[in-house]
C-alpha cells in the first residue's frame, strides 16, 4: 500500500509541473525600439498660479484699508514705516512681510498721513511669490511679457540706469493699436497693472543701440531692437490707481 501511495503522489506532482507555465513563457515581450528614435524632451514645469492674496491687481482697490491688509495677512506682517523727507516731513507707508523677500510688497497711499487711498502696491524681489496679470513675475523675460500680452504695447525708456516702464500704455486713454492686450484693466478690477523693466544680468554688456533710449512711447515689437526680448526683463510689478479715475 505504501508503494502505491508514493506512486500516486509522484504522478500528482508531475501533473502540476506540466500545468504551471514557466516564467519565460509568462514574461511580456520587450517593446520594440525604433532605430534612430529620439526620446521626447522632458516637459518644463508650469509656473505656479498666484496664491490667494498674492496677485496684482487681484481684488485690491484704492479703497483697500490698513485694517483690510492686517486682516488678510495678520497684523504682525503689516508694518507701518516712516521715511524722513527732504522738506523735514515724514512720509508714512506700509510694507507687507518686511522680513520675507518671497512675500514682501510695498504699499503707498494717496494720503500717507492717514494711510488711506491706496496709490500703489509694488513687488520688487526676484523669486517673489507675487504674480501679476497673466502670471507676470519679477525676473520674467521681456519676450515672455510680450507673449502674455498677446499684442504689441508701448513703454517708456531706457534711461541712463537701464530702466524702463510700462504704465499708461495699457490705459484705455491710449488705445490706438486695435486693443490693449491681456494685461489691460479687466472687468471687475479696480487698479491698473504696471511693469518695470531692466537689463538682465545674464545679457552681459549690451551695445548702446540694442535698446531704445529715453523714448516716451517705444514699441515693444520695434524691429530696430531685435534682441530686446532676451536682454530685458521684468524688475518689478505693481498695481496702481489715479485720483483722476472714478473706480466703480
Amino acid at each position: 500500500m505504501i508503494r502505491i501511495a508514493c506512486v500516486m503522489l509522484l504522478g500528482l506532482l508531475c501533473a502540476c509541473d506540466r500545468e504551471t507555465p514557466s516564467a519565460a513563457a509568462t514574461a511580456p515581450e520587450p517593446a520594440p525600439v525604433a532605430t534612430g528614435a529620439v526620446p521626447a524632451p522632458p516637459t518644463a514645469p508650469a509656473e505656479p498660479a498666484a496664491e490667494p492674496g498674492f496677485e496684482l491687481p487681484g481684488d485690491y482697490a484704492q479703497s483697500t484699508t490698513l485694517a483690510d491688509l492686517q486682516q488678510r495677512f495678520g497684523p504682525h506682517e503689516v508694518r507701518v514705516v516712516e521715511a524722513p523727507q527732504e522738506d523735514g516731513s515724514v512720509r508714512r507707508s506700509v510694507v507687507l512681510f518686511p522680513d520675507d523677500p518671497g512675500r514682501r510688497a510695498y504699499v503707498d497711499f494717496h494720503d500717507p498721513e492717514s494711510l488711506t487711498g491706496v496709490a500703489n502696491i509694488a513687488v520688487r524681489d526676484a523669486g517673489s511669490r507675487w504674480r501679476g496679470k497673466g502670471g507676470v513675475r519679477v525676473g520674467m523675460s521681456f519676450a515672455e511679457l510680450r507673449r502674455i500680452n498677446g499684442r504689441p504695447f508701448l513703454f517708456s525708456g531706457f534711461d541712463e540706469q537701464g530702466r524702463a516702464w510700462v504704465r499708461d500704455a495699457w490705459s484705455p486713454a491710449l488705445d490706438d493699436v486695435g486693443g490693449l492686450g491681456a494685461l489691460d484693466v479687466g472687468e471687475g478690477e479696480h487698479m491698473y497693472f504696471g511693469v518695470d523693466l531692466g537689463l538682465a544680468e545674464a545679457a552681459g554688456a549690451v551695445a548702446p543701440d540694442a535698446v531704445p533710449h529715453d523714448e516716451y512711447s517705444a514699441l515693444s515689437d520695434d524691429p530696430r531692437w531685435p534682441r530686446l526680448g532676451e536682454i530685458a526683463e521684468v524688475t518689478a510689478i505693481s498695481a496702481y490707481t489715479s485720483l483722476d479715475d472714478e473706480w466703480e
